[in-house]
């Protein structure tokens, strides 16, 4: 109950923590990273600002994307994209807003980065024809719908619609030996999450955690299950 108590008042915090952060991104503002120069457009998700952001950065560092496909989902400024391209991989982008998609072609552009730009629904508009060693995300995991562009970086629906749709199609886009790698925050019910993960095949396991403040968040791998169907 306790548990239920603290994972509710996080929550909350988080909810009235978003206007003011939309007021910080309102503004454009500049970003570097590992000797990227990075552009973020107004309303833009700011990589600097979450802890989220950083652990997904510490993993992509630590992989190996030389001739891999990688793909950031929902990449916002596409500072992962951008250096997954640096680190040898075959980079593409995704997001659901155009202002995103336009923020990470002039990021890619002014680093001299190739990186493919897609304007999709999670993997709605994306081709077939693409598959994926590694997919980052930093997912939204607020229970309400959005109602303006700059939301769907936080809300996923009130059913968690975003991770239904998201591990449901997974299969179709990750190759066999692929994996999904995902940033979770305490505050969100990581557990409904991977119960969903577990539903459509995929085995999840809990990579690191990093406290801040009043949360504890987590970087998950999902894979396909290793268990016989």
């Amino acid at each position: 109950m306790e548990d239920a108590k603290k994972s509710t008042s996080r929550l909350v915090l988080e909810s009235l923590s978003i206007p003011f952060y939309k007021l910080y991104s309102s503004a454009e503002r500049t970003w570097s990273y590992k000797g990227l120069d990075l552009v973020v457009n107004p309303g833009i998700f700011h990589p600097g600002w979450f802890v989220t952001s950083k652990m997904l950065l510490e993993k992509l560092e630590e992989t190996d994307l030389k001739g891999k496909a990688f793909l950031e989902l929902g990449c916002g400024t596409g500072v992962q994209a951008c250096r997954a391209a640096q680190l040898g991989a075959f980079s593409f982008a995704s997001d659901i807003t155009h202002t995103a998609c336009n923020n990470v072609t002039v990021n890619a552009q002014r680093n001299n980065l190739d990186v493919i730009v897609i304007h999709s629904d999670i993997f709605e508009e994306m081709s077939p024809e693409f598959s994926f060693d590694y997919i980052f995300v930093n997912p939204p995991f607020i229970p309400n719908y959005p109602e303006q562009e700059s939301d769907f970086a936080f809300f996923c629906g009130e059913q968690f619609e975003y991770y239904q749709y998201l591990f449901e199609k997974l299969h179709k886009f990750l190759n066999p030996d692929g994996e999904l790698i995902m940033a979770l925050a305490r505050s969100c019910e990581v557990k409904y999450i991977l119960e969903i993960a577990d539903y459509y095949g995929f085995d999840s396991q809990r990579l690191g955690e990093t406290k801040k403040w009043a949360e504890t968040n987590f970087l998950f791998r999902f894979s396909f299950s290793s268990e016989e169907p």
